[in-house]
């Protein structure tokens, strides 16, 4: 006799790049055990992928997890775990000051942890206002930002990111979207020097899940505030 089927809920939560509505499941006991192993081993790229996995097998509406921007992954998984596991991430948080080295456990809850877009961010770079003329961009996605770091990345690096996200240019009469990697190329390497700051401040100040965190040491009694951004932070 077959043994019965479980039946899992459905939740639905929407994508802070879009706005679009995706439906998932909890995590089962195999994608739990999964990432406890990931988590055991505390190395980037296996959790990364580990995360990467569980959202492919309990997201039900059609993705590709490596192609969406980073924000998006990190809420994602955020709102499973919230169904899966708990409302709540308990921390091990070390205070590191001198005459105290105390390793402080901390509750956050889920529902406080929210996407953070910085003043004056724009995925619209301006490059001639008289003449209209600029480029909107798109956020890197997982798989990209997973193998360059914008903070630290060579000019060529640099270079070929900076190609990679644009999703069109204008001007006041047309978009441009419909040309080749070479005449994209030559495009970039003309922009002025400065236009590279531009650059920069996007990819600094990409939406990003934060958390503000104020707490008191249970050892020496200081007050302290950090910032917890993304993945690596809320999970390791």
């Amino acid at each position: 006799m077959p043994l019965p089927e479980i039946v899992t809920p459905e939740y639905s939560t929407k994508l802070p790049s879009t706005g679009e509505e995706i439906f998932f499941r909890p995590f089962l006991v195999k994608e739990e055990k999964m990432l406890l192993m990931a988590q055991e081993g505390q190395d980037k790229k296996e959790i990364t992928d580990a995360v990467v996995k569980v959202i492919s097998n309990c997201v039900k509406t059609p993705l590709e997890v490596k192609q969406l921007p980073i924000v998006d992954v990190e809420w994602i998984f955020l709102q499973l775990r919230a169904r899966s596991v708990s409302e709540v991430i308990e921390l091990n948080l070390r205070h590191t000051k001198e005459g105290c080295d105390h390793l402080n456990k901390i509750v956050v809850p889920i529902q406080d942890i929210k996407v953070n877009i910085p003043e004056g961010h724009s995925n619209i770079l301006m490059i001639n206002e008289d003449a209209g003329l600029g480029m909107k961009l798109r956020y890197p996605n997982l798989d990209l930002t997973d193998k360059v770091d914008v903070t630290s990345a060579k000019s060529e690096e640099l270079f070929e990111l900076i190609t990679l996200c644009i999703e069109n240019i204008f001007d006041k009469d047309n978009v441009y979207n419909d040309y080749t990697k070479q005449e994209l190329d030559d495009f970039v390497g003309e922009l002025p020097k400065e236009f590279l700051d531009k650059f920069m401040k996007f990819f600094t100040t990409m939406p990003k899940v934060s958390y503000d965190l104020e707490y008191e040491c249970e050892n020496c009694k200081e007050k302290v505030t950090h910032k917890l951004n993304g993945l690596m932070d809320f999970f390791l």
